[in-house]
């Protein structure tokens, strides 16, 4: 492993943990990297006037650092990272533009995304947005069952599903469904995802998975 792989093995660790410093850094740096991935995406398909790319980056960070945190991505390298990162951009969008299209929303109402100017206070470098993410794991905890809460524990310390299941004497694929199910109910809870969306996004994506 040489001396990038090992800092960004360092700096998922730090993710996980919940440390302040690089929640700020993985934002600052993965923010604008989402956006410009959504905003043409958005403009082509006029969905302005209901959402704009903030809306969906929020959502985007927020299940991220959630299933991260729970030990659910295996990110070995930063291409795997904005692999994976694209890859949940994507699916967010499709979900919010069906949901749209089943609404029959009047698109004479929508205007060009570069007409429309950012909505103040809604940046994702505001303190309360860091805040939020910073804590997040203690909000997360604090939904779980304390039998949620124990594999939590244990997925986000590192610890492998084979000696979780030795430990507790459970099959691992049980316990990692039962954790999976567990996420996904918060994640709607706190916004992050919704129910249509399933459950593919714990799910590391292959180099051909993801959409141009």
């Amino acid at each position: 492993m040489d001396k990038s792989q090992q800092e960004f093995h360092q700096h998922v660790l730090l993710l996980r943990s919940g440390d302040k410093q690089s929640t700020d850094s993985f934002v600052s740096k993965y923010e604008p990297f989402i956006r410009r991935s959504l905003r043409l995406r958005i403009q082509r398909a006029s969905l302005q006037a209901a959402a704009d790319s903030v809306d969906i980056c929020q959502s985007v960070l927020g299940s991220f650092l959630l299933r991260l945190t729970a030990g659910e991505y295996d990110l070995q390298s930063e291409m795997d990272l904005r692999r994976l990162l694209t890859s949940i951009a994507n699916k967010k969008f499709l979900m919010f533009h069906r949901r749209e299209l089943a609404a029959k929303r009047d698109r004479s109402q929508t205007h060009p995304l570069g007409s429309v100017p950012e909505v103040e206070g809604r940046r994702l470098d505001d303190p309360s947005f860091r805040l939020q993410q910073h804590e997040l794991a203690l909000e997360v905890a604090k939904r779980f069952s304390e039998d949620e809460r124990e594999l939590f524990h244990r997925r986000r310390n590192g610890e492998a599903w084979t000696e979780i299941g030795q430990s507790l004497q459970i099959d691992p694929a049980v316990l990692r469904k039962r954790l999976s199910r567990a996420v996904k109910r918060v994640a709607i809870e706190l916004g992050f995802e919704t129910a249509e969306e399933g459950t593919e996004e714990g799910r590391l994506p292959s180099p051909g998975d993801t959409p141009e």
